[in-house]
């Protein structure tokens, strides 16, 4: 399923010919990443060319059913500790009872800042349990739940060039010592693509604008949206009942 809560770039009217399809994966070229799939690359600190563009004309989106996998994804460079450091199951565990207490307590929306009980979930300095921007960052922070990625949306007729350049530019020339990660929609009857292009820490606004501004170089010129990762992983989609836009940031 798709997020949907990004501006798409302007779309022309996409050609009547579908692509032919690429041939299937092999079962050794599919990773298994929780309830997800991706046909995936993984490239040290410095990728030569080949590799790169060998993977790009073997995988390109449009051609690439989503019956293969759920994702085409690349990484680069130092794995993220915010990664392999995040605490999932804390953060289910406090995200439940904090919504089960809200609830209880029929809280309305307050503007006192939240704080922590140590080993528990999230409470305002009153005692009330609510749900706000500032809350989901504390538990971010206490989880360790800190990536987060800008979102954009592509037609399949276009999707290719574009996979391609920000593949090149953003990932596999991204500074030296900076792990860099994306990855596309495969494709599926009816719907756009869409492409994931990763920061490690949200909170870095410094880090967050860098990769920005790399996708507006290589032709993104359109606003997108940007996204956290815990917002994902607590299903803070557009019709959320706390009010609370998936889109930290548009730009």
């Amino acid at each position: 399923m798709m997020d949907d809560d990004y501006d798409m770039e302007d779309i022309s009217s996409p050609s009547s010919q579908a692509p032919v399809p690429v041939a299937a994966p092999l079962p050794t070229e599919v990773v298994h990443d929780g309830s997800s799939s991706l046909i995936v690359a993984i490239w040290g600190e410095h990728p030569k060319t080949g590799e790169v563009v060998s993977y790009l004309a073997r995988w390109p989106p449009s051609r690439t059913p989503g019956a293969y996998a759920a994702w085409i994804a690349v990484e680069r460079g130092p794995r993220s500790n915010s990664e392999i450091t995040q605490d999932l199951a804390g953060l289910a565990r406090d995200w439940e009872a904090l919504k089960q207490r809200a609830a209880a307590l029929a809280v309305e929306p307050g503007a006192v800042r939240p704080n922590i009980e140590e080993g528990g979930a999230l409470q305002c300095s009153a005692g009330n349990p609510i749900v706000t921007v500032d809350v989901l960052d504390a538990l971010a922070l206490a989880h360790g739940v800190l990536s987060g990625k800008w979102l954009i949306y592509a037609e399949p007729h276009k999707i290719d060039d574009l996979w391609s350049r920000i593949v090149t530019a953003v990932i596999a020339n991204a500074p030296a010592g900076v792990g860099a990660r994306a990855k596309v929609s495969p494709a599926r009857p009816g719907e756009p693509h869409v492409v994931c292009v990763y920061v490690e820490d949200y909170s870095n606004a410094a880090e967050v604008d860098r990769v920005r501004e790399a996708l507006r170089r290589v032709g993104v010129r359109w606003k997108i949206g940007f996204k956290p990762d815990i917002y994902t992983h607590l299903g803070i989609y557009k019709t959320n009942e706390w009010k609370i836009r998936p889109s930290r940031y548009l730009a």
